[in-house]
């Protein structure tokens, strides 16, 4: 790219005008508003690995759910286990997923990312496995952090309690019901499993991921889950212990009295907010780590003086101390989204706002597509509905999964492209001012 073209980019990017035109083809990808088009046609180019990946997933999970039916009945710690292997399942279809789409995005595939804003991690010529290996632990942190598996927690209780109506009546469902939250009957089994997983997850990371990097990381992710899902069994019944004490004090009346219906509102509007914002947010980070970026938490943060002042305050420079185990959960969560926030600036915000804006809507839309389905299909006997119910929801799900997934990748790239083209620019015009400043400079003394 000549310095011109590289001027003129960064007066388009920045929204400036330019008395000269760039081909509108380098315009268009650079624009946020072809967001729509670049995911669609991700999504018809890539169709069939797509389809492939997805129904191999769903084939597996109904597998997992099966067994964790059959075998929960009779053991209560089969349904947490079978809880968590269905997450690993859902986030290594979602990265295989992406991966297949890679070829398709040209700034992801020249790296042109500003190795100042996050190195790569990938190599050029990654296969499926790598990136699994590679990306599945941090996006299993990521996603742990963000409690997104209680929406495969909900559909495996669906899973499991239809089928105990299917097979027994009313009486299955109960008793299935039953199988998936025994383990509250005993905590200390839950306190045991989770001691032990959060041990044998320090071991991988000592000793096993140094010298088998592929097989520790995926060993590390599956003893993270674990011991963040038999946890819950635990901490939950401390802090609802701890919940209980704190509102039956006198104090908390009188706040709650202070602050009128403010903590009401907030309430009812964060989570709604959080997931919308910070959550695609997040979203976009987990694509880029898929795509090959660095997910080390030293890159996330950058190397200014601030990132330098958090690194020293969390303690992330001094590993397995106290200070950094207190503050890895909130890291977790929120480098992330720190992570994002230098994305965003980096690329502009319209390109973002963009992307929420399609993110939330198909969220809501494919709920509205299921719902339209069924009435399209109109009233009918229950056992109609038997064969049917599957399929409607087989062919929704595909659908809502593959533009999600073209629609993260496509941002990821748009980004990619415009942080890019910015840097150009910046190059350019230092290139461009160093020779006239030779130029005017007084000559040396002779």
């Amino acid at each position: 790219m000549t310095q011109t073209t590289a001027l003129r980019l960064h007066r388009i990017v920045h929204g400036k005008a330019s008395g000269e035109s760039l081909p509108s083809r380098t315009v268009y990808r650079l624009s946020p508003w072809s967001l729509p088009w670049t995911t669609l046609r991700l999504a018809g180019r890539f169709a069939l690995p797509l389809a492939l990946w997805f129904t191999v997933g769903q084939a597996l999970r109904d597998a997992l759910f099966y067994g964790g039916y059959e075998f929960g009945l009779h053991n209560s710690v089969v349904p947490i286990i079978v809880l968590s292997l269905t997450v690993m399942l859902t986030l290594s279809v979602t990265v295989v997923m992406v991966h297949s789409v890679k070829e398709g995005l040209p700034a992801v595939r020249e790296h042109e990312l500003d190795e100042s804003l996050a190195p790569w991690a990938a190599q050029d010529e990654e296969t499926i496995l790598g990136a699994l290996t590679r990306a599945l632990l941090p996006f299993m942190i990521f996603y742990l952090a963000w409690n997104w598996f209680s929406q495969d927690a909900k559909d495996f209780v669906q899973s499991v309690t239809g089928r105990g109506f299917g097979e027994q009546g009313l009486g299955g469902q109960l008793e299935a019901m039953k199988s998936i939250i025994a383990i509250e009957h005993h905590p200390y089994i839950a306190i045991v499993l989770t001691v032990g997983f959060l041990v044998a997850k320090f071991v991988a990371e000592r000793l096993v991921e140094p010298k088998w990097a592929r097989f520790g990381g995926v060993l590390i992710a599956f003893c993270e889950v674990n011991w963040t899902l038999f946890g819950l069994f635990t901490v939950n019944k401390a802090r609802d212990a701890g919940t209980g004490w704190l509102q039956a004090r006198v104090a908390w009346g009188w706040l709650a009295d202070l602050t009128g219906p403010l903590f009401g509102w907030i309430g009812a509007l964060w989570p709604s907010a959080k997931e919308a914002v910070l959550g695609s947010l997040v979203w976009l980070v987990i694509a880029g780590v898929i795509l090959g970026v660095d997910a080390a938490e030293e890159a996330a943060l950058g190397s200014g003086r601030m990132a330098r002042r958090i690194i020293a305050a969390s303690g992330m420079d001094r590993p397995r101390t106290p200070i950094e185990v207190l503050t890895r959960e909130l890291r977790d969560k929120w480098l992330p989204t720190v992570y994002g926030l230098r994305m965003v600036i980096r690329a502009g915000i319209l390109p973002f706002g963009v992307f929420c804006a399609l993110f939330t809507g198909l969220e809501v839309g494919a709920d509205l597509v299921q719902r339209g389905v069924y009435d399209l299909l109109g009233p009918h006997p229950v056992a109609w509905w038997e064969t049917r119910l599957s399929v409607v929801d087989f062919a929704v799900g595909f659908v809502h999964q593959a533009l999600r997934v073209c629609l993260m990748a496509a941002a990821f790239d748009l980004v990619v492209a415009r942080v890019s083209a910015r840097r150009r620019a910046r190059e350019a015009r230092t290139a461009s001012s160093t020779p006239m400043t030779s130029a005017i400079s007084p000559a040396p003394p002779s």
